[in-house]
Order: structure tokens, then sequence, then C-alpha cells
């Protein structure tokens, strides 16, 4: 993203300004949209991951957008008008008129710039990360991976690690360590026994006995007595599974 706020700063000139004085301005610039950026995200993560019921993307996209850009928009309408090398764009009339409604402009301006790249971004990265959950496996099949467990089914795995080029497999009995492709293993279980909810995890079903609201983010607790966590981008088709409202086993 960094890239396309550089591209779309060029473009702005400053007005009888040194190198070093537009260097200073521009990262300036940079620093607040990255700071409110990562501020937003960790907002949302806190308080509103998981709460609500709207598409999972509506959500890290569209508000963390929209709230990490606030700063960013009053930084510059603060700034630019008391710069000596004055920004050749700023509206001089409209913010002697009103600064509420010159912040309200400028606010618009970059939310129309930098929400959409915010969202394709997303859109590419995230979401194919996550991917759609269209694949699925039928349970009666083995997966390829447990192949080099010998005695172990698809039914048996109660999660499932990521831990560089190895694939963790926990079952009631321990857990072991194959040689195998993590993205590879999860596309080979079967759809209906479980669920991705992180990058490096995999959970079945039957294995989760409760969840809990962490200080950032949410995690299940399962029955091998470990805790995984659950990263926001998985965490609606967690709830879809019913896990969050997981009650505590006996």
């Amino acid at each position: 993203m960094l890239v396309f706020i550089a591209i779309n700063q060029v473009d702005d000139p400053l007005v009888d300004a040194t190198i070093g004085q537009e260097l200073l301005y521009w990262s300036v610039r940079l620093v607040v949209l990255v700071a409110g950026l990562w501020s937003a995200d960790a907002l949302v993560s806190r308080l509103l991951a998981g709460r609500w019921d709207s598409p999972a993307w509506l959500k890290p996209v569209l508000v963390v957008s929209a709230i990490g850009l606030l700063p960013f928009a009053l930084a510059e309408i603060l700034i630019e008008p008391h710069l000596p090398m004055r920004p050749e764009y700023v509206d001089d009339e409209l913010w002697a008129f009103s600064p509420f409604l010159a912040f309200l402009g400028e606010y618009a301006t970059v939310v129309s710039i930098f929400g959409p790249i915010h969202l394709l971004l997303w859109l590419i990265i995230d979401r194919k990360t996550h991917g759609d959950g269209s694949e699925t496996v039928q349970s009666t099949s083995t997966p390829a991976f447990l192949e080099r467990t010998p005695g172990l089914k698809a039914d048996d795995v109660l999660a499932l690690q990521a831990e560089e080029h190895y694939v963790r497999v926990f079952t009631s009995s321990g857990a072991e360590l194959v040689h195998y492709r993590f993205g590879d293993a999860v596309d080979e279980m079967p759809a209906d026994l479980g669920l991705r909810v992180h990058r490096s995890w995999w959970v079945a079903d039957s294995a989760v006995r409760s969840a809990k609201r962490g200080s950032r983010r949410w995690q299940l607790n399962l029955a091998t007595d470990v805790s995984v966590p659950v990263s926001d981008s998985y965490v609606s088709a967690v709830r879809e599974k019913g896990w969050l409202k997981r009650k505590q086993r006996d």
C-alpha cells in the first residue's frame, strides 16, 4: 500500500520547497497514515472482531479505513495552512470560510483515494489467504499426508499446526510431525470435519471445547488442552460454526 501512497504523493508538489523540506513533509504524512491505519486495525481487532453479523470484508476494510484515515486528514488540514511552502492544492477560501468543512473535504478526498486501494489489496492478499471455502473433500477419503502416519484417519485429527516445512498433527493420543505443506494438508482434510482458523492452524469441530476473547483476538480451547488463536479474517466463519458460543465441556 505504501507504494501506491508514494506514487500518489509524488504528484502533489510543494511551492518553493527544498528537497529536504519536501522529504520531511512526505515522511510525516506517511508516518501519520501508517500509524493511523495500524491503530485503527488494533482497535477494530480488539473491540469489534467476531461481534458483527456483517460480511467479514466490511469490518477490516471499511471500518479500519474510515477510522485510520481520520488522523491523516486531520494532520493535513492542521499542518498545511501553516507551511511556508504551501501545497498548490490547499483550498484557502474553504479553509477561511469553515475549517470544519475544509476538514470534511480533505477527509473525503483521502478516503476516496486510499479506501479503494485498501479494499483492493485486502481482496487480493487476505481473501486469497483465507480462501472462499468452496472446495470440499468427502469425509470418507483419506488425506494423502495421513498416509505417512499409519493407523490415523481423517476423523482422528483434532488439529493441524504449521511448523516451517512440517505439519504437527494433534490427536487424542498425542501429536507428531509430518513433513508436508500445511496448505496442502488443510485442503486434503474433509470440509465437514473442521475449519481453518488461522494461517497456521486448522481445527476439528470435535476438538473445540470453548472459546474466549483475548486481549486482541478470539482463542479456541481444544480437547488437547491447547489454545488456538483465531485470525480476524476467519472470525465470521468460526462464528457460523457456533464455536464462539461453545461452553466448556466437563
